[in-house]
C-alpha cells in the first residue's frame, strides 16, 4: 500500500466557530436594566399635570432646578387652562419665576384692575401658596384687596414688602410698593 493511500483525504480548513455576543439572557438582563433605568429617571423628572405640579410644590420639598421646572410647568398649564384657580396659580408662579409677562396675562385673564377680580373658591386656595410663605402672603394679600378689605390687605402687603427685601424677590416687591401707593 502506498502512503498516500493510508492517509485519509484531506478535507478543506473549517472556518473558526464564532461566539455568539448576544446570547437570550443578556438580552432579557439588558432589558430589565433600560426598564429599572428608565423608571428610576421617570421618577426623578416627573412631567405632572398642573394640578399635580401644584400638589409637588405645595409639598415644600422641591428646590432649585426641580422647583424652578414645576413652577414652569404650573404656569404653561395655567396659561392653557379656564381654571381660576389655575390661572392663580399660574400668577404665582409667574411671580416666583419673575416672569412679568405671563403674570399680566394671567391677571387679564382675571379681571382688568391690578389685582384679580376673580379669586378661587375657599377651597381651591389650600395649595395655591406652592410651597412659599411669600406667595401665600401675596396671595392673602390681593384676595383681601380684591374684597375690599384694606386694613387686613395693608397688613400682609406689609408682610410681603419685608419677605421682599429678605429674600430679593423683585416682582413681589414691586407689586408690594405698587399695592402699598393704592393704599395712599
Amino acid at each position: 500500500m502506498s502512503a498516500a493511500a493510508a492517509s485519509p483525504p484531506r478535507l478543506p480548513p473549517q472556518a473558526p466557530r464564532r461566539e455568539r455576543i448576544l446570547t437570550w439572557p443578556l438580552v432579557l438582563f439588558l432589558v430589565a436594566v433600560a426598564l429599572i433605568v428608565g423608571f428610576g429617571l421617570r421618577g426623578k423628572y416627573p412631567t405632572p399635570d398642573v394640578d399635580g405640579a401644584i400638589l409637588m410644590l405645595a409639598d415644600g420639598d422641591l428646590d432649585g432646578i426641580e422647583r424652578q421646572r414645576m413652577l414652569q410647568i404650573t404656569l404653561d398649564g395655567a396659561l392653557a387652562s379656564k381654571s381660576v384657580t389655575h390661572a392663580w396659580a399660574g400668577m404665582l408662579a409667574a411671580v416666583a419665576l419673575e416672569d412679568r409677562a405671563g403674570y399680566a396675562m394671567l391677571l387679564a385673564r382675571l379681571g382688568s384692575g391690578p389685582v384679580p377680580a376673580d379669586v378661587p373658591a375657599e377651597a381651591d386656595r389650600e395649595l395655591l401658596h406652592l410651597g412659599d410663605p411669600l406667595l401665600g402672603n401675596l396671595m392673602q394679600a390681593m384676595i383681601a384687596e380684591a374684597a375690599g378689605d384694606k386694613a387686613r390687605c395693608k397688613h400682609i402687603w406689609g408682610q410681603v414688602a419685608v419677605q421682599c427685601r429678605f429674600w430679593g424677590r423683585t416682582f413681589a416687591a414691586e407689586l408690594a410698593e405698587a399695592a402699598k401707593q393704592r393704599q395712599r
